[in-house]
């Protein structure tokens, strides 16, 4: 089991509370914004977190480069894909 499976099995055992609390945390990490593929639509709806929220849901729809890998998240939940804004969370692409 991987760090991501371990911090999915912990999240899954959180309360919503705790989760929504989680969520303002990473949220603070993350760097969509500074991403190419990131774009106006996203950032007046303040879409982040794709990793963990899932994809775009009308915003991001071309691939225009990605820095998901140099993301802090990234490295704390030892994520593997990339191009979540368009592909949805690491959970959903791992299957």
């Amino acid at each position: 089991m991987d760090k991501f499976e371990k911090m999915t099995q912990m999240i899954n055992k959180m309360t919503e509370e705790e989760d929504k609390k989680l969520i303002k945390e990473n949220k603070k990490h993350c760097i969509c914004p500074g991403c190419p593929t990131y774009n106006e639509c996203a950032r007046e709806k303040n879409e982040l977190l794709y990793c963990t929220l899932g994809k775009s849901q009308a915003c991001i729809i071309k691939e225009s480069g990605c820095i998901c890998p140099a993301c802090p998240i990234t490295e704390m939940m030892d994520l593997t894909k990339d191009y979540f804004c368009i592909e949805g969370t690491e959970n959903l692409q791992r299957g």
